[in-house]
């Protein structure tokens, strides 16, 4: 599989050298959006897509009258079935685990009043990205104990910080009650002195 860079925010991959992220493989790319695919599917061409991007490219062909054709190969498709790639999208899923722990596990090591603000931008911005991901993700940061990290830069002297945190803690308390009390404790425990 060829390499491609990192489409995500890495740039503080290259000042930290903690951060263990793989390379995202170019198969893992959709063909017509160039990101990573959350939902693969392959056509008669043998191509695999995104589902939602080749759905989208088979209805305007139907709607124009144009031919079915592979977007890719231009090769005229006999059918328009779409056959999930279960296989895919699992090494594409433990790739996304993977590289979230990883992300994490520097988000972690850079929440602290030790780190240069803009280590501490981009660790807001990896946990945030992760966040809202899935439910399941803002379950792990509040058991990765980084919420009352969070918390705790709403005190940081930049600006920057601490509204990053803010929407950062916003994106992790979204659509779950658990998180908003972990971080409403979190508050109230620094506001008491605790």
């Amino acid at each position: 599989m060829a390499e491609v860079q990192d489409g995500h925010c890495d740039s503080m991959s290259q000042s930290t050298d903690s951060l263990r992220v793989e390379p995202i493989y170019e198969s893992f790319l959709c063909p017509l959006t160039k990101q990573v695919m959350r939902d693969p599917v392959t056509i008669d061409s043998g191509v695999t897509f995104e589902r939602e991007a080749i759905m989208k490219w088979l209805n305007e062909c139907l709607s124009s009258g144009k031919r079915l054709v592979c977007p890719v190969t231009k090769k005229e498709l006999s059918s328009t079935d779409l056959n999930p790639s279960i296989a895919l999208r699992n090494t594409i899923d433990e790739w996304m685990n993977r590289n979230e722990a990883a992300k994490l596990d520097v988000a972690h090591k850079s929440l602290t009043s030790d780190s240069t603000e803009s280590d501490i931008l981009q660790a807001l911005q990896y946990v945030d990205e992760i966040c809202q991901r899935s439910r399941s993700s803002r379950q792990v940061v509040r058991r990765d104990g980084l919420i009352s990290m969070i918390a705790e830069l709403l005190k940081n002297s930049s600006t920057k910080v601490r509204q990053k945190a803010l929407e950062t803690l916003r994106s992790i308390a979204k659509d779950d009650d658990d998180n908003k009390v972990v971080f409403f404790f979190s508050v109230n425990r620094m506001s008491f002195g605790a």
